[in-house]
């Protein structure tokens, strides 16, 4: 790790001499990615992230479980606040990607001033956002619950689960967002270890608190939040500490009003579009969804056995997606044009390569695999055909989600929503229900994987005009700007 030298050509004799009347300089725990070899620097990013998505998933999964122990009506519940939950996921990620962009452009470019205001200021906003959320939740769990169709038996085990988890929200956004910083700053190795550490203490106070344990009473699905709310608070902490302590990415005065202005303006134009594409994605997967269950029960269980194979398929690709938006938000702050497109060149390569590895092993493998979930003869053929055709896709898949994060970090927010838009809503939707048309259920993923050669053709458009065009170095405004006068 390396710290961005102070401006000024100081000699050690003239430092020395200067030190009794100056306050000494907070060294950062950041980690310079204008540096060293872009291949390398890249898959190291990429490694750690996929070990925080693969926590994550493994979490999740695990959740799952031990609620499916309760029975069919908290299951029922659990599944009730997917919506809710996946929307306010979606808003804290978006805002996540615009954090990223702008304080690794800021830190690539050496104005740590902006950076640490930056810092401050989309903690502060996602505290905001938070606090907004949480009173505003817990002042509409009955009748938002009761609209998407909970009846009342449910309705009260899916009460007992969002009263805590939106008590608990400020432990779920913020640390996202001080995650996102800490990638930023070039370190992925701190985040996916908070993490992975987070995930465990979930899956170790699952049984305890849902079944019971140790002197504690069963709490059933609230016990579930509870899990989830400690967890998310171990990380809340470990986060906080590791911008306070080892980032000293954090400033403490009072911030003004145009300050704010300047920060969240940057954040959120970034943010808002990024937001946007992030919550279309449930919208987009409930009408295919429904499309595919009119199908028969065979053909939705198929996609969701599929679907979670998918999940864990992509891994890689997940995590090159994730490790180019603080290399390219960093190169293009100082100007490193050279190391972006080189960067892209790889990641493309990278990507695709693996793609074509997984397809084929899906194509291979894909019927054994899917037998592993289910006895049923339908379902199995069903899913080893949804193994067979769509990830032949996933290569491109690979040039989509790269080149939406390579924009965002480019501050090019408005061809990364097109690209997020035609996958997910405006090429997807239209291309499914036409082979549906033709082909039945099988041509529904044929659709699918045929918007996803398309969309990667647009992306692969948009992202190298955006690289042929003049890169605004740091945030385009004077150094520390943002900090107030």
């Amino acid at each position: 790790m390396s710290d961005i030298p102070a401006p000024g050509p100081m000699s050690a004799q003239s430092a020395d001499a200067a030190a009794p009347k100056t306050k000494p300089v907070r060294r950062h725990g950041g980690k310079r990615l204008t540096e060293g070899d872009v291949k390398r620097t890249i898959l190291s990013l990429a490694g750690f992230m996929m070990l925080g998505s693969l926590a994550t998933m493994t979490f999740q999964l695990a959740d799952a479980y031990f609620v499916a122990q309760l029975g069919t009506g908290p299951l029922a519940a659990l599944a009730f606040t997917f919506p809710v939950v996946m929307i306010l996921h979606a808003i804290a990620l978006g805002l996540g990607t615009g954090v990223t962009s702008v304080v690794a452009r800021a830190y690539g470019h050496g104005d740590m001033p902006s950076a640490r205001v930056l810092t401050s200021d989309s903690i502060l906003l996602a505290c905001v956002i938070a606090l907004f959320f949480a009173v505003a939740g817990k002042l509409s769990i009955h009748p938002l619950f009761q609209l998407l169709g909970a009846k009342e038996d449910i309705l009260l085990l899916v009460e007992s689960y969002m009263n805590v988890w939106f008590f608990g929200m400020p432990f779920m956004v913020v640390p996202l967002i001080a995650n996102a910083v800490i990638r930023a700053f070039g370190d992925a190795k701190a985040p996916s270890l908070i993490m992975a550490i987070s995930a465990v203490i979930n899956i170790i106070l699952d049984p305890i608190l849902i079944f019971g344990a140790f002197g504690i009473p069963q709490l059933g699905l609230m016990g579930a939040a509870i899990a989830l709310l400690l967890a998310r608070a171990f990380t809340f902490v470990a986060s906080v500490f590791v911008l306070h302590y080892r980032m000293h990415a954090l400033t403490y005065e009072l911030p003004s009003l145009s300050r704010l202005k300047s920060s969240w303006g940057d954040l959120l134009h970034i943010g808002l579009p990024a937001t946007g594409t992030q919550m279309i994605t449930p919208f987009s997967s409930a009408i295919l969804t429904s499309l595919i269950a009119s199908f028969g029960a065979a053909s939705i269980a198929a996609y969701g056995i599929s679907t979670r194979i998918e999940m864990f398929s992509m891994i890689f690709v997940m995590g090159m997606s994730i490790s180019i938006a603080p290399f390219v938000g960093q190169n293009a702050g100082a100007g490193r044009v050279d190391r972006v497109k080189e960067a892209m060149s790889f990641a493309h390569k990278a990507t695709l390569v693996y793609g074509i590895a997984i397809a084929v092993l899906l194509f291979t493998a894909g019927r054994w695999i899917a037998g592993e979930f289910s006895d049923s003869p339908d379902v199995v053929s069903v899913a080893a055909f949804y193994l067979a055709t769509v990830p032949i896709s996933y290569g491109c898949m690979g040039i989509i989600n790269t080149s939406s994060s390579c924009l965002n970090a480019l501050a090019k927010p408005m061809p990364a929503m097109v690209i997020g838009m035609s996958k997910t809503l405006v090429l997807q939707i239209p291309f499914a229900y036409a082979g549906s048309y033709f082909f039945g259920i099988r041509g529904v993923f044929m659709g699918m994987a045929a918007t996803t050669f398309v969309v990667a053709g647009i992306a692969l458009f948009l992202v190298r005009r955006a690289l042929n065009q003049p890169m605004t170095v740091g945030l385009g405004r004077r150094p520390g700007s943002a900090t107030p006068s």
